[in-house]
């Protein structure tokens, strides 16, 4: 059975268990346990987590990263991640992913919006700040031939009911969302 490879921030992490009951039937669903975080962090760990699977196996990697690198932690005044460095880091990944899992088709998410209700927090980044780093993604991924899966267009006009907080959401979302990545799955 073909195997999926899913990695992500918590945002993957609250459609992942939805994606892998829609797939059951079509292939293994495999991902990290936990946050995945950053383009730095996924730069760090993709060959750990590439032991959860088997690396000739591996017919689709869908990933993302965006919500941590355009974050402002402790309310800095610059993002943990500049554009350009992200620009960097996600043509980084592509490269490891390609070689790491050399039968792959590569799938990247763009990142969702923030909640357009909820007040900025200690680590603030707003759906503008999302929109840039999603445009730097686009650029890399359609320069390495990637396919996009563009999760903040299908939830760009969710309203706060969609959330839990600043940029989480609700477990109904969280449904929605992981149907649309099985299905973009299932399309390609």
């Amino acid at each position: 059975m073909k195997q999926i490879l899913l990695i992500g921030d918590s945002i993957r992490m609250g459609y992942c268990e939805y994606v892998k009951d829609l797939l059951k039937d079509r292939a293994e669903v495999i991902y990290p346990s936990e946050n995945c975080r950053s383009s730095q962090n996924i730069i760090i760990n993709l060959l750990n987590w590439s032991h959860l699977c088997d690396k000739e196996k591996v017919g689709i990697i869908h990933f993302n990263c965006g919500q941590w690198d355009a974050a402002h932690f402790n309310c800095d005044l610059t993002p943990l991640t500049s554009l350009s460095e992200y620009r960097k880091n996600l043509c980084a990944i592509v490269q490891q992913m390609k070689r790491i899992f050399p039968n792959a088709k590569l799938v990247f998410a763009t990142t969702t919006p923030m909640n357009p209700a909820y007040p900025q927090t200690i680590n603030p980044r707003t759906t503008e700040d999302i929109i840039a780093y999603n445009d730097v993604a686009k650029q890399v991924m359609e320069e390495h031939g990637i396919a996009i899966n563009d999760l903040f267009l299908f939830a760009e006009n969710w309203g706060p009911e969609h959330y839990i907080d600043y940029c989480h959401m609700t477990e109904i979302s969280y449904k929605y969302l992981g149907k649309q990545v099985s299905d973009f799955i299932k399309s390609l």
